[in-house]
């Protein structure tokens, strides 16, 4: 099995710094019967949703901070909003 390591670097703000790649797509669809979300992307947009969501998973923000993809990166020529947001539940 290979294993390969994603870095993910914080500005001064404690934001994830998300590299833009020229020419990178990354889109979704919900199905009809509404339990089906479909990503589609290629390397580079998957790339930068999964460095997203792990700068969102590590971040030690606790502020409401969120980070809207398609905001910052132009992705989704279809103008459907892709936003990550981490949320801590307590136990029961």
């Amino acid at each position: 099995m290979t294993t390969k390591t994603l870095t993910i670097q914080w500005n001064e703000e404690q934001l994830p710094i998300l590299p833009l790649e020229p020419e990178a797509h990354l889109s979704f669809a919900t199905h009809d019967d509404g339990n089906e979300l479909e990503l589609t992307g290629n390397r580079a947009r998957l790339l930068l949703l999964a460095k997203a969501a792990l700068g969102m998973a590590e971040t030690i923000r606790e502020d409401g901070f969120h980070i809207h993809l398609d905001d910052l990166y132009s992705i989704n020529a279809e103008g459907k909003s892709i936003l990550i947001r981490k949320e801590e539940r307590s136990k029961p």
